[in-house]
């Protein structure tokens, strides 16, 4: 765990509010991740800001709380994401090795 993060504010912090979570993703039967253009409609795309933020959990239950255990299991961020940079995650591509692996 991230020690001095494991306060809510300082974790919310690390977000770096590029908004890519907020938009809708769907999953096909094999698991891949596909991007859609359509945002969550309380995501303003120009500031990149929620509309709701402070209620958001309330307002939009479909919202997702990212704790550092569901950073670490969803393949769908992507790697600026400050939660995963924070915690030195990077994906691993299907024929590609892990940043830092050896040769």
């Amino acid at each position: 765990m991230l020690g001095a993060m494991n306060d809510h504010g300082s974790w919310e912090a690390i977000c770096r509010q590029c908004g890519l979570c907020c938009f809708e993703k769907i999953e096909d039967d094999n698991g891949a991740i596909f991007f859609t253009a359509t945002p969550c409609r309380h995501l303003d795309v120009v500031s990149r800001e929620c509309r709701i933020y402070d209620r958001r959990f309330e307002i939009n239950p479909e919202c997702v709380k990212l704790t550092e255990e569901l950073v670490r299991e969803l393949a769908w961020l992507h790697d600026s994401c400050g939660y995963r940079r924070a915690l030195g995650l990077t994906r691993t591509r299907k024929g590609k090795r892990p940043t830092g692996g050896k040769s």
